[in-house]
């Protein structure tokens, strides 16, 4: 994999469901990190991409950088276009 993923999610967040869902149909392994239960994953979503709304991916790329996605739609867009078709 060339890029790091981790999900900015809670449970009970229905748009977060889309995006689960997704990551499911493609048989992913991103990391879930919970912003209702875990105080530091609510932080870190808040210093890195400026707002605490979920979903949020955080996608750190080869050279380091870091982009904040946020919106169910765009997520699983990003997902399936990078991650559809491995065969």
């Amino acid at each position: 994999m060339t890029q790091e993923l981790v999900l900015y999610q809670f449970p009970a967040c229905p748009f977060c469901q889309r995006v689960l869902r997704q990551i499911e149909q493609l048989d992913l392994d991103i990391e879930l990190r919970d912003t209702r239960r875990d105080p530091e994953a609510r932080q870190e979503l808040q210093q890195g991409g400026g707002r605490t709304m979920v979903p949020c991916l955080r996608i750190t790329k080869d050279d380091g950088s870091v982009e904040w996605m946020y919106e169910s739609e765009d997520i699983n867009r990003f997902l399936v276009s990078r991650y559809g078709n491995r065969g």
